[in-house]
């Protein structure tokens, strides 16, 4: 029954009216309820300062206590004649982007001068702060603590040294100014590797030259007692070697075909990059059983954690060969040029990784590229590699919401965070999908110049003069867009906007597309599909029924949207049986093979309960390769080919 039929239709839309002008017409003052009002808290950290700080810290860590895998330190830092300072434990890593380091693990920290202590108290808005008040006339405080969550980074064999986890500096300085001269205390027969310009040795301890603060927390150490390092290049300026720690003296051992590519590979970075921001450079390379690939990056060296077969076991490492390579790009990519956003002048002072996809999604292209013309990949290894990613950004349906633009956001707030949904979610994509973009950028530049320029020339450019002693040149988006546009002229702010700020509009294939390469799916995997698999410890079925699951049965991951998606399936489900057979990876792979003639039927547990799903898919199995586009010229075998 309407209102107007009641016979109070006008009088109530008036009250109405009343009351919510009532409600919300009012000023803001009048609105309040006498509750509080929150006062925002005094800035209590200084901020850091360009200034020069008188004296020079001594930090001593004892790296040698393996068995209860604890670091201890022992700092003396000058404090000119006392008064109140503030002490800082880092924060922020450069390589993570993001607040990766935590205080937590910090213990048993103890301040004293002339051995009376002084008591600290922490920051009550920032937990890697402590304050304390020096008597005047002081001119140097002890500073003793532990950091007490070792893990990895020591054992009776190999041990790693982050300075960046086992150091506190004043707050008011930037890094670069706050000299440091440091020991490290090993296990008896490590031999250490490092950056780090050594003073001399006493026993298990090596003490190294006074550098700065900057410099230290960029120049790891790695020790192992199985340890060798091998000369890349001959001695003098720009030297590079190879420093390699493994568990097993065999795995030492690096076959000479594996060392000569490793050569080509810095030959044919300075034949893109030029100069090198380095005296010297060190690959510290950490060979183990069952490792997880990554790397971290620095000016002077990079960490490299690899399979302890990596060298023997070449074949079936086609994820692994390139890690070395995109680590030594970033001393050019990443130290010697970084965006503005991310330079910081000490660990503590936060970042924004706008420019990642140029970061790591250009240094991700660069070790594509570069491994494969030092001879590292054979140019159909690196086809099917560009496949992998291929199809997997391409079947990013989280692109339809976040665009990488945001994804570059990641370090802020996903790091060390579950992402259960990764294709919806989106993690790190400015990784693969960089290489994508830089792909397509290398096209766009070559068909505006005619075929007479390419990214080989606007590397000359963006990364030229880079010295040693050079200090880090920050540069912007629009500084990227005038560089492009020095090698060939276009409208680059609209062309990498339309890349980064798009959605489902993006085809991230066309780079490849109009090089002469098309991603298409057959129903055989490439090496590097089943490397991705083994590497994961999975059946991957994503391009077919949706989904990716473990050798137990249990899901890993459900395409957004796919057919497992929309049957029902989510990560953590358990399948018990296939078709009515026991699950396998045999039983999976053979029912999707036959889905045209029968319908995949999946009986799982979840929640402690079992069901049967059929999963609505007709089809085949579906793996990514790229397929000749005989129309085109080949110009991805061109930027292959070794300079």
């Amino acid at each position: 029954m309407s209102s107007t039929a009641s016979g109070t239709g006008p009088f109530r839309s008036l009250f109405a009216g009343i009351v919510i002008c009532a409600l919300f017409c009012v000023p803001a003052a009048a609105q309040s309820v006498g509750g509080p009002v929150y006062t925002e808290p005094t800035r209590s950290v200084a901020l850091p300062v360009d200034r020069p700080f008188e004296g020079t810290i001594e930090l001593d860590v004892d790296a040698a206590d393996v068995r209860r895998r604890i670091f201890s330190m022992h700092e003396r830092i000058p404090v000119g004649n006392g008064g109140a300072i503030t002490l800082l434990y880092p924060r922020w890593e450069p390589a993570s982007h993001g607040p990766s380091l935590t205080v937590t693990d910090l213990a048993g920290l103890v301040i004293e001068a002339g051995g009376r202590r002084i008591p600290w108290r922490r920051d009550a808005y920032e937990p890697h702060a402590f304050h304390l008040d020096v008597a005047p006339g002081t001119k140097a405080i002890d500073v003793r603590f532990q950091m007490v969550v070792g893990g990895d980074l020591l054992t009776p064999d190999i041990v790693s040294v982050p300075w960046q986890r086992l150091v506190l500096y004043p707050a008011g300085w930037y890094a670069r100014n706050i000299p440091v001269a440091a020991t490290v205390t090993l296990p008896e027969g490590l031999r250490p590797f490092t950056a780090l310009e050594v003073d001399g040795k006493e026993g298990a301890t090596t003490r190294f030259h006074v550098t700065t603060l900057e410099t230290l927390l960029d120049a790891p150490v790695l020790a192992g007692r199985y340890a060798k390092q091998i000369a890349l290049t001959a001695p003098g300026a720009g030297a590079v070697s190879l420093d390699l720690v493994t568990q097993r003296p065999d795995d030492l051992v690096v076959p000479d075909a594996r060392l000569a590519e490793l050569r080509n590979l810095i030959g044919q970075m300075r034949a893109v990059f030029g100069s090198t921001p380095f005296a010297r450079y060190d690959i510290l390379a950490r060979l183990g059983d069952d490792a997880s690939s990554g790397g971290t990056e620095h000016r002077a060296s990079s960490e490299n954690e690899l399979d302890s077969s990596l060298f023997r076991d070449w074949g079936n490492q086609i994820l692994s060969r390139d890690l070395i390579a995109h680590e030594i790009v970033h001393a050019w990519n990443g130290f010697y040029r970084t965006p503005a956003d991310l330079w910081a002048p000490t660990p503590n002072v936060p970042v924004a990784g706008s420019l990642l996809w140029m970061y790591e999604g250009q240094t991700e292209f660069w070790g594509r590229v570069l491994a494969t013309r030092a001879g590292q990949f054979t140019p159909a290894e690196l086809r099917d590699r560009l496949a992998l990613e291929a199809a997997e950004v391409a079947a990013r349906p989280g692109r339809a919401w976040r665009p990488l633009s945001d994804d570059v956001n990641y370090p802020s707030f996903m790091l060390r965070q579950a992402v259960p949904w990764r294709d919806w979610q989106r993690r790190r994509d400015y990784y693969s999908e960089g290489v994508m973009l830089w792909l397509a950028v290398d096209a766009e530049l070559r068909e505006r110049s005619h075929g007479r320029r390419g990214i080989d020339d606007f590397a000359h450019g963006f990364f030229a003069g880079a010295t040693p002693g050079a200090p880090t040149r920050t540069y912007t988006f629009a500084d990227l867009c005038h560089a492009l546009n020095d090698v060939a002229p276009s409208d680059w702010d609209r062309f990498l906007r339309a890349w980064i700020d798009g959605h489902e509009e993006l085809d991230t294939s066309s780079g490849l597309t109009r090089h002469g390469w098309r991603l298409v799916f057959t129903d055989a995997p490439t090496a590097a599909f089943r490397a991705s698999e083994e590497e994961a410890g999975v059946v991957d079925l994503t391009y077919s029924i949706g989904v990716t699951a473990r050798a137990d049965g249990t899901i890993r991951a459900v395409a957004w949207g796919g057919p497992s998606f929309q049957a029902g399936l989510r990560p953590g489900i358990r399948i018990m049986a296939v078709d009515a057979a026991p699950y396998g990876r045999d039983a999976l792979l053979k029912a999707v093979r036959e889905s045209v003639n029968h319908p995949v039927v999946l009986t799982i547990e979840q929640d402690g309960q079992r069901s049967t799903v059929p999963i609505r898919y007709a089809g085949t199995l579906r793996y990514p390769r790229l397929e000749r586009i005989m129309e085109r010229p080949d110009t991805l075998s061109t930027l292959l080919a070794p300079r």
